[in-house]
């Protein structure tokens, strides 16, 4: 379930990366005069942290946490 987690959380990454991008690329050069941007950067803000949640929660525990539970 973890690694499942961790993959589907850096899928998530690259593809919010690309929307950043793709947001940045359609930024106007005079100033924002539209909302074409936005329609890119804010899905792919939320992607991210969506992402990098669930690679934080996919993370192997470390060696501490596990003879503990021992």
């Amino acid at each position: 379930m973890r690694r499942a987690a961790s993959v589907l959380g850096w899928i998530s990454l690259v593809l919010a990366s690309a929307l950043i991008v793709a947001g940045i690329a359609s930024w106007p050069p005079g100033g924002l005069m539209f909302a074409l941007p936005f329609v890119f950067l804010i899905p792919g803000v939320l992607l991210a942290i969506f992402g990098g949640l669930l690679v934080w929660a996919g993370r192997p525990r470390s060696t501490g946490e596990r003879t503990q539970a021992n």
